[in-house]
């Protein structure tokens, strides 16, 4: 799980560094809110299988709240 805390750290950095609108800022938002929804575990696994494989993280949405928002429904491999 180490490996993947450290890949979590590293999107995060690089998403502050590039800064609001970049892909990897963007990139950094999808860790986060997979970060919520399946917990620190299975995401830093995640990161690893992603890294080991060349993938990445990528939200899939097809829930939609009664509000009628939007909402990510699933964490993938891409």
């Amino acid at each position: 799980m180490g490996k993947g805390k450290d890949l979590f750290g590293k999107y995060n950095d690089l998403g502050k560094e590039k800064g609001v609108g970049s892909e990897e800022y963007n990139y950094s938002c999808v860790l986060f809110q997979a970060l919520l929804m399946l917990g620190e575990r299975k995401v830093f696994e995640l990161l690893e299988e992603a890294d080991a494989t060349g993938k990445k993280l990528s939200l899939e949405y097809e829930a939609q709240t009664s509000e009628g928002e939007i909402v990510p429904s699933e964490v993938i491999l891409v």
